[in-house]
């Protein structure tokens, strides 16, 4: 039997459904005023304006709340009331039903900022004809777009479609029809909320915390597409994140009531009432008419917002120093943002709060909404001690996990959320330069002396891990946590689903530590699943697929493609020998141009929580999501083979990717995400690449990530939005002039075209570079460009009409206007290793 609900599980519920009115409202559904129930709904759960023949009723959607709640989840109707309350919650039947709907009522007012409670169009009953529009589109990235405003700036619309895995559906398009498929926009809605409901009919209704989570995860697949509040200019903030950070600030407010008590309900009233004259007060000073007391509870810091940030990331996963890392290579970036995941997940059990206050997961960092509680800072300090306590035996120092929060008032919900966002990554900056510090406090000295100032190790001959380096015995090869990354990497990429459980922690093996003991000893147990028949679905996520309804708590994406033949995972050396013209192999690494900007500027005057959550999540889901499904998306110039066939994906996370395959390739491959990554965004946003192809197969792979890092951080300082090639940095749009040299370079001199050109023509090319080099600047002499074409002349003497006709095309493309083309070396140097043997 299920036992009652709790007024916390219910609030949480509430807030995650209180609009989905909106969404049922929105198929062109119609009360049927002769039907008891409608009746009730349509009469208690709206606004009444009027009296008499004048008398209208607003917020219909939530009636349409009342309703979907009645028809499908009738087992939760106490939710349901609080829910569908939230603009009314004087209407409800007693006290306590009353104060849970002004909770709702004041979370939804945080999650949106909306300072005044405003009659929405949409109420009328007849759906607004308008799609989401993309996020991406009305971020103010110069003066000129703050200058315009938010209404000049082109709008771009999100399919409504579901979520699924590749993210195909859900790119942006220009015209409004589009965005609702061609059809008429209550038939598009009436679908998916067919689709929706079916799925809701599969979940597990019997329990309440499994159903929390699934009915979230069910809320992402199908309301990431809905647009909140279709009355604003440009409704750019999802359904679902309105909904995720309304239940997200439903469950902190009921937690500070229980430990405020009656004091808390006459404090929600006052908030309520005084969100309104925020940006006001300095008409109401002049007015004389202020009340102290609600300026003092909106200044109370009541939240927190947490950080999570995973130091040493570079090192843990590329300072490794043989052929084998390749195999536990991508177990070590999962490895971290797993990790990540589990401290955020440990968090927010210490705090009883579930996955809706976890803002933001990706890229090795978290970002987490609780309340601040007397104890809150507290028990923050005892999981960062009990974290480093962990972290220092299991990585001798090397990794470490850093928590950090800033105070957040009920004001700043309603000015700038942003600028705490931005100010918190600055507290985890300044705590990461004094890591393990915890230990010291807490009196942990001898943890300190032992695992961060060392010796770490006995000294002498003795053995290394031919992996990582650490000391190991005689008889192994590999430490014991090489060995588990290298079955981990297996697993992953077999795995169908993650389970993740929470159980008793255990204490860590005194030796020979493999990577499931770091999880257990901070509480949680962790497997991959090839097979889930005849398990419960409770902590089971589904990876890389939105079909998890009936089967499983939730779903993931993971970029974890890794090229293999027969079942094992190709080496470094086999993805070279995939590589045309010379066998090499390289690394691209690229990331996200000016991320801070994004939050510090880009959102404008609109810095709510709500906002803020739906670009990163964005940004997130398009490194974990869209890059899990390279392979799909991306085939080279001739349109036969994938050019990411023989990639692999070392790490794609957050805002920035790390990918290992043949030379030959990458360039083409980063050219194909940019261009993708720049029709997600709208052409918003940027990204800047390195690239560096290692000199030989067996080249360290520590060091071939440092040199396609700094080749990235070069195409930064150069400018942004620029991929880093041989030591240069050339804008993207430069790509098919480049090509068009390598091209013909490569048809000219190739043995295998028949044309005869010897490869002197490199030689001359490459001449005509140093010349340029020389110069410091692009014009050349008059007498040196005739020099430079009677070389190519002479070369030409003894070619048929076609090959002249490409040596003349040649050079026409590489000089223009007595300048020499600035990516020259760049084509040359691709066309000569595209035909070397």
């Amino acid at each position: 039997m299920m036992g009652k609900m709790t007024d916390y599980q219910a609030i949480i519920l509430a807030g995650l459904l209180h609009d989905i009115g909106k969404f049922y409202q929105r198929t062109g559904a119609k009360f049927d005023l002769n039907y008891q129930s409608d009746q009730y709904d349509y009469e208690n759960f709206t606004k009444k304006y009027g009296e008499g023949a004048s008398l209208r009723y607003s917020y219909l959607h939530g009636a349409f709340t009342a309703k979907f709640f009645r028809e499908n989840l009738s087992q939760y109707d106490e939710a349901g009331v609080i829910a569908a309350l939230h603009h009314v919650p004087e209407q409800g039947n007693n006290e306590r039903q009353k104060f849970l709907a002004r909770l709702i009522a004041l979370a939804d007012r945080m999650s949106s900022g909306a300072r005044q409670e405003r009659e929405e169009e949409e109420e009328s009953g007849r759906p607004k004809e308008e799609p989401l529009t993309s996020i991406f589109s009305q971020l103010e990235l110069d003066e000129s777009d703050s200058e315009k405003g938010k209404k000049d700036l082109s709008a771009y619309y999100i399919p409504l479609s579901p979520l699924n895995e590749s993210l195909a559906d859900l790119f942006p398009v220009k015209d409004k029809k589009d965005a609702f498929h061609g059809l008429r926009v209550e038939q598009v809605y009436k679908k998916r909320w067919e689709e929706f409901i079916g799925d809701l009919k599969k979940l597990n209704s019997n329990d309440y915390d499994l159903f929390l989570a699934q009915i979230y995860h069910l809320l992402l697949k199908y309301t990431l597409s809905i647009p909140s509040a279709v009355y604003r200019d440009r409704p750019d903030i999802s359904l679902f994140h309105h909904l995720k950070t309304t239940a997200a600030l439903a469950a902190c407010l009921y937690k500070l009531s229980e430990e405020e008590g009656n004091g808390f309900r006459e404090k929600v009233n006052r908030i309520l009432a005084g969100i309104k004259n925020i940006g006001q007060e300095v008409k109401i000073e002049a007015s004389g008419i202020k009340d102290d007391k609600e300026d003092k509870d909106l200044d109370r810091q009541d939240f927190l917002l947490v950080g999570g940030d995973i130091s040493g990331i570079q090192d843990f996963i590329y300072q490794v120093t043989s052929e084998k890392a390749l195999k536990g290579l991508r177990a070590r970036s999962f490895y971290l943002q797993l990790l990540s995941e589990i401290v955020a997940r440990k968090v927010l059990s210490e705090f009883d709060m579930k996955e809706v206050n976890l803002l933001y997961c990706g890229g090795g960092n978290f970002y987490l909404l609780l309340p601040n509680l007397k104890v809150a800072e507290s028990k923050l300090k005892s999981i960062q001690r009990e974290l480093d306590e962990v972290l220092i035996r299991a990585h001798k120092g090397k990794i470490a996990t850093i928590l950090s929060w800033v105070p957040v008032s009920y004001r700043d919900f309603f000015q700038n959320f942003a600028a705490l966002w931005e100010k918190l990554g600055k507290e985890l900056s300044i705590s990461k330069r004094r890591k393990f510090s915890a230990l010291i406090a807490s009196g942990s000295g001898e943890q300190f002396q032992k695992f961060v100032l060392g010796p770490f190790d006995q000294g002498g001959e003795a053995k290394g891990c031919k992996i990582c380096g650490e000391e190991i015995e005689q008889s192994r090869e590999l430490c014991s946590l090489c060995e588990s990354f290298i079955s981990f990497s297996e697993d992953l990429v077999r795995a169908r689903a993650i389970s993740i459980q929470k159980l008793t922690k255990k204490e860590l093996p005194e030796k020979d530590i493999r990577w499931p003991d770091v999880f257990q000893a901070v509480g949680f147990k962790c497997e991959f699943l090839t097979s889930v028949e005849g398990r419960n679905c409770r902590g089971i996520i589904v990876i890389n697929s939105a079909d998890f309804a009936g089967k499983f708590e939730g779903f993931t994406f993971i970029a974890k493609k890794v090229p293999a033949t027969n079942g094992q995972t190709l080496t470094l050396e086999e993805i070279a020998d995939r590589a045309s013209g010379i066998k090499k192999w390289g690394v691209l690494r690229a990331d996200v141009d000016n991320l801070g900007k994004l939050f510090q500027q880009a959102l404008g005057k609109n810095k709510t929580i709500s906002r803020i959550s739906m670009l990163s999540s964005m940004l997130s889901l398009y490194f974990s999501a869209r890059i899990s499904q390279l392979q799909k998306w991306t085939i080279d110039s001739s349109g036969n083979e994938g050019l990411a066939d023989f990639v692999y994906v070392a790490y794609s996370g957050g805002d920035d990717l790390f990918l290992i395959g043949p030379w030959s390739v990458l360039p083409d491959l980063a050219k194909a995400i940019y261009d993708d990554f720049r029709k997600f965004t709208c052409e918003r946003l940027t990204l800047s690449a390195g690239i560096f192809f290692a000199p030989g197969k067996k080249f360290p792979i520590y060091q071939a990530a440092r040199m396609a890092g700094e080749a990235e951080h070069k195409a930064k300082d150069d400018g942004r939005n620029r991929l880093n090639l041989f030591g240069e940095s050339m804008t993207w749009d430069c790509f098919p002039e480049v090509n068009k040299i390598i091209e013909l370079v490569t048809s000219l001199v190739d043995e295998r075209n028949g044309r005869g050109v010897p490869r002197s023509l490199l030689g001359i090319l490459y001449n005509i570079y140093q010349e340029k080099e020389k110069k410091k600047k692009q014009e050349i002499s008059m007498e040196r460009v005739w020099r430079l074409h009677y070389s190519l002349k002479k070369l030409m003497r003894t070619f048929d009409d076609n090959t002249k006709s490409d040596i003349e095309k040649l050079f026409k493309l590489i000089i223009t206007n007595y300048e020499v083309y600035p990516y020259l070396n760049i084509a040359t140097r691709v066309a000569d290793y595209l035909t070397r043997k």
